[in-house]
This record gives structure tokens, sequence and C-alpha cells, in this order.
């Protein structure tokens, strides 16, 4: 893993500086690997390696102990101890005949030696062999190598100044490799690498987009590993310092935040240096120069003590940038002279002497303004000159080609000069006048598409009014057939009561009175007859219209209604969680209507020793709750067959509201309604 975290970090650098000297960068740390300095640290690898030296201690499995000699070699340079890498890799290479997978493995294993002896092309061609090799192979761990070793292949072509290869190499082959290997660590990495690609052509919105990704896999990582936590923590940095170059701050914060956590319980981490630079640019791009101030300070303390030469360089510009704003022109100077003495490369030497010129012109010491303006100007004028240089001689090469060229081929131009011209011009007269023709029929046909498209748009538009026409009228007849239904219902019931009920009584009454006038007895039992008939008739404008309805509130109607339906075998409870209320006495014959005929229902139907009715109200929506504890029903088959459970709805829906039945065989029913009552109240 030690050379996968070694080009992130090339790479990354190459983000913070120019192209050429992240390629000098790269080249140094390819020949020299085993005395890097720049590799992150969190916690403790030790304990991870030693578990691993255990299991390929014990093991009997000669195949096991190859392929984790060929890992230990590999972390081994991790913590850079050169001795101990090799010493796993002999062993591993010893083991490896007789396991067709780990020979072809141990030609990537073994191409590092390449780097070590300087030999880059022996390096680049041993990956591309070990490629060929393992697609052969369609276990984890070969999708694993291959995932790695095309990624150091694409680092080699990025060196070569072909980022666009390099790019091509993560997206279309690398990441689906690491994708089918289930390495989330690797895939993360791998997204990293491609975001800070865009990052380095200044595409921060893209970068952005696989930042996102390398975090939400780095998270999803859970296999044990000695630079899970580092990872982690870098993709936090990274991604937070370019959410503040998107000004995205409040999701740099967040990042920010979970690097923070894991990193104030590693204060000696050098992962620091990083994280304290990109917690001083949020402040800095947000004019809290201040803290951004202290920000740096901490980090540069830490590259300091990790002896971190680029992060120190970079937070001591970031540093003298806050200084300048805040026109500490003393300190920023002394940044600018720590640079020029600790930067080895002129392209950088260069912007420092034009940042110490603009120091000097701050104070209003010109001399000293002008002489670096000037030491910057013969630099600049140096780099132009050598790029001019190279660009002359390769001009002139081109030159003297293209004269020979010239001189060969000119009789043969002459003779051939006048007829072409000749064939051109009648070949442009051609193309020309078929170009017109195409272009006047592709108008033409434009604008007869144009013509077309609109009237069928103002025709589909009729239709579909008409269409909501239709279907507006024909639920208006839907909604009126069901109230003149219910209407012809309910004169029935009235019918039927008046005949059966106090039609009875008045004629048992007249046969009572004839009676009495013949044989002269008691009126007693007329009088009882007589009383019946009254309440009877009495019951009988209740149901059509009740009394407390129509003189008091529609409270009192509701509580009558359901003492009056309370008997020995069903009790009828009603709750009116309503203050004050100014409904309309249209809304409010409704609401009883709907209630009574609910009622009704539950008292034929249901069997039931409870009722629950309940009314409360929310502004301009009115809710009823009818609940009982009979013995149910199926609602789909008898929502659309019962008189009064259509006559419900279609008082629910006069009044714009809503009806919804819950019903559970033997366990009983609850129905519950919503009313829009908007526009229908009443002042006090």
């Amino acid at each position: 893993m030690f050379f996968e975290t070694l080009f992130n970090l090339i790479n990354l650098n190459k983000y913070h500086f120019m192209k050429k000297i992240c390629f000098l960068t790269l080249f140094l740390f390819l020949s020299a690997f085993a005395h890097s300095q720049v590799i992150l640290s969190l916690d403790d690898d030790t304990v991870y390696i030693d578990s691993i030296a255990k299991v390929t201690r014990n093991t009997k499995s000669d195949s096991i102990k190859c392929l984790y000699s060929f890992k230990l070699s590999r972390l081994f340079l991790m913590v850079q101890n050169v001795e101990k890498s090799k010493e796993y890799l002999n062993q591993a290479n010893r083991l490896k005949s007789g396991f067709p997978f780990l020979k072809d493995a141990s030609i990537y294993y073994n191409s590092y030696s390449f780097i070590e002896k300087g030999d880059i092309i022996g390096f680049e061609k041993t990956l591309l062999e070990a490629n060929a090799k393992l697609k052969q192979y369609n276990n984890t761990e070969a999708f694993r190598l291959r995932a790695i070793l095309l990624q150091n292949y694409g680092i080699m072509q990025q060196r070569k100044n072909n980022e666009k290869g390099y790019m091509k190499l993560l997206v279309n082959e690398a990441i689906p490799l690491a994708k089918k290997s289930g390495d989330y660590e690797l895939i993360s990495g791998l997204y990293k690498a491609v975001a800070i690609i865009f990052m380095n052509n200044n595409e921060r919105q893209k970068a952005s987009e696989y930042l996102d990704e390398a975090q939400n896999y780095i998270e999803k990582a859970t296999k044990r590993s000695p630079t899970l936590a580092e990872s982690k923590m870098e993709t936090y940095i990274i991604n937070a310092e370019n959410l503040v170059e998107l000004k995205h701050f409040y999701d740099a914060k967040k990042v920010l935040d979970k690097a923070f956590f894991t990193l104030k319980k590693f204060p000696e981490s050098n992962l620091n240096d990083s994280y304290f630079y990109s917690e001083g640019i949020y402040y800095a791009k947000q004019n809290k120069y201040t803290q951004a101030l202290a920000s740096y300070e901490k980090g540069i303390k830490s590259a300091n003590n990790h002896q971190n030469a680029i992060a120190l360089n970079r937070l001591k510009f970031a540093e003298y940038e806050m200084l300048f704003k805040l026109k500490e022109y003393e300190k920023a100077k002394n940044n600018l002279e720590y640079l020029l003495e600790n930067t080895p490369f002129i392209v950088d030497k260069k912007n420092y002497y034009n940042e110490l010129s603009k120091v000097y012109s701050a104070v209003k010491n010109y001399d000293k303004a002008y002489f670096y303006a000037n030491k910057y100007n013969v630099v600049n004028d140096s780099l132009n000159n050598t790029k001019f240089q190279k660009e002359i001689v390769e001009l002139e090469a081109k030159y003297k080609k293209a004269e020979n060229e010239k001189k060969i081929t000119a009789l043969q131009s002459q003779n051939e000069k006048a007829a072409l011209l000749v064939y051109n011009n009648r070949l442009n007269s051609f193309l020309f006048a078929v170009l017109s023709v195409l272009l006047f029929l592709i108008v033409l046909f434009l604008w007869i598409l144009n013509k077309n498209q609109k009237k069928l748009s103002f025709q589909k538009e009729i239709n579909h009014q008409q269409e909501l026409t239709a279907l507006e009228n024909q639920q208006k007849l839907s909604v009126s057939n069901a109230l003149i239904e219910g209407e012809e219902v309910e004169r029935k019931r009235i019918a039927r009561d008046l005949h059966d009920g106090l039609g009875s009584m008045l004629s048992g009454l007249k046969i009572h009175l004839k009676l009495a006038e013949k044989d002269n007895v008691s009126t007693t039992e007329v009088t009882t007859l007589l009383d019946n008939s009254i309440k009877e008739l009495r019951n009988i404008s209740q149901n059509l219209m009740p009394e407390s309805l129509l003189k008091l509130s529609l409270e009192h109607a509701l509580r009558d209604l359901c003492m009056a339906n309370s008997n020995t075998i069903t009790n009828v409870e009603f709750q009116y969680l309503i203050n004050k209320s100014n409904l309309s006495k249209n809304h409010q014959i409704f609401i009883y209507r709907i209630i009574q005929e609910l009622l009704n229902n539950a008292l034929k139907y249901a069997n039931a020793s409870e009722i629950l009715v309940s009314c409360s109200q929310n502004k301009e929506t009115f809710f009823i709750t009818v609940e009982d504890n009979g013995v149910g029903f199926n609602v789909s088959e008898r929502s659309n067959t019962g008189m009064g459970l259509r006559n419900i709805k279609n008082r629910v829906e006069f009044l714009n509201g809503k009806l919804e039945i819950e019903s559970i065989i033997n366990k009983g029913t609850s129905a519950y309604i919503e009313l829009k009552v908007k526009n229908e109240m009443l002042n006090d």
C-alpha cells in the first residue's frame, strides 16, 4: 500500500505546485523511495503488520504464506524498513512456484526493483506484462492488483504530460476493476486521484463530484488496513479544501469537523500539516484573517516537527497572503525571504520575487521594490528565452524540412495549379448551390414543422379543455343524481314512518273513539294512544329536522341524537372537542345527516356494544370519527352496494371532503371524515 499512498501524495502535491516541479518530485520519489519522508501517519501500524507476520509464520499453507509475504514486503516499505521488505519479497519468490496466480502476481510485486534502479521504462513494461497475465483470473485479489498497477502505469503517463490518458485509464479500467474487488479504500483512492486531476485543471465542480464518491466509499470501508485511517483523513482534508474553493463553506465545515474529530486524538500526526492548511483557507476565504493566521501557525509548527518541507512552504506562503492583507508587511517579508531561501525551484522563486516587489512597494521602499521587480523580470525573461530557444530550434528543423519538400514539389505544383484553380472554382460554386438549396429546404421544413406543432398543440389544448369540461359535468351530474336518489330514499322512509307508525296509531285512535262513543267507556286508553301518536310525530319530525339543531347548536343536536340511540344493548358515547364553532346551518345539517347515517348503519348492522362519535375542528377542516366494536365487514365488497354509504360519500364529496373507512371482521369498524368548511364561516 506504500506506493498507492505515495502516488496520491504526489498527485496532491501536483495540485499545489506547477506540473514540472511535480514531475521532478515524482521522479525523486520513484528513484529513492526508501528515503521518502512524506508518508502519512496517524495511529501505530506495527500492530497490524505484526498480526500479518504472525499469520505468515504460523500458517502451513505455502500459497497463503506466499501471498502474505508479498503483502508484508509492501507493508515494510510503507514503514521504511527496506531490509525486512526485501526479506519477505525473497521468501515469497521462493514459495510462488506451483501456484500460477501467485507466479503471475509476483511480476507486479517485483516491478518496484526497476524503480530502485531508476529504470522507469522497465517499470512501465513490467506493469503492462503483469496486467496482461492477471487478466485470466476472476478473483477479487486479481481485480485489486490490476486496479493498483493500472493506476501506477497511469501515473507514469501523467509524468509524460499525458494527463488525459491517465484519466481514461482510471475511469475506464482501474475504477471498474476496483469495484469488482470490493476494496472500498482502493475505490476511494482512485476516485480521489480523478478528482485531483480535475483540481489541477481548475474544474472544481467535477472534482467535487468525484471527491463525494471518494468520501462515500472511504466511510463505508470496514476492511482492516494500515492505511485506512490515513486515507479517510486525507480524503476529508482534500474534499474540504475543494469545497472551500467552491465557496461551499457549510459543507466544507462539516467535512473539516469530521477530520478534526479524529485528528484531535493524534496531535503528533503529520496529517495535521494538511488539516491546518485547509482550515486556514476555510477562514481566509471568508475574510476571517485572524482565525486563518491561527490555523496557519498551528500547521507551520506541525510541519516543522515533521520536517515536511512541501507542507511548510505551502503554509508559509498562505500565511504571507494573510499578513499582506492585514498590512503586517514586515512579517510578510520574512515569510517570503524564508521561501526564497528554502525553495530550489526557479519558477517558485520568480513568483516570490514578484510578491517581494509588492511588499516593498506597499511600505514605499521603491528601491527594493524595483530591485525585486527587476529580478522577477530577469528570471521570467530567462525562462521565456529558454522556451523560446527550444521553439526556435524546432521551428528551424521544420522550416528546413518544409523547404526541401517545397523544392521537390515546386515544378509539379506549377503545372497543376491552374487546372486545380479552375476545378476548385467549379467545385466551390457547385457546393455553394447545393448548400443554399439544402439550407432553404431545412428552413422550409422547420417552418412547416413549427406551424404543424402549433396547430397540434392548440388542438390538444382544446381537446384537453373539452375533456375537463365533460368530466366536470359528469361529476356534477353524478352528485346531483346521488342527492336526488338520496332524497327519494328519504321521502320513502318518511312515508313509511308516517304510514306504519303514526298512521297505524291514528287508525287505532279512531276505532277507540267510536267504541268509546257507543259503549260510553273510559277514555284512558284513548289518551294513551294519543300521547304515543304525538311522541311518534315528534320522532319523525326530529328525524326530518331536529329541533335542537334549529334552536340550539350542532353539539346539542348530536348529543340528543346519541342519547336517543343509546339502549341497554348498545351504548353510544359522544365527544365534541370544539370550544367554539361558527359553522353555517347548511354545514351543520350536512354534518348532522352524515353522523346520523353512520350511526344508523352501526346500530343496524354492527351488533356493537360500544359506539364512539367524536367531532373536532382545526381552522377550516372539520373532523368526524365514528367507531364501533361490532362484527365489521368487507369494505371493498360493501363500499359500492350500500345506499347509506353512497349517501355519506355524496355528502362528503359535496363538501370537498375525504372519507376513509377501516373495518376488521369481528373487531369493529372506524369511519374517519374530513370536511372543508372554508368561506362558510359566519360572524359572531
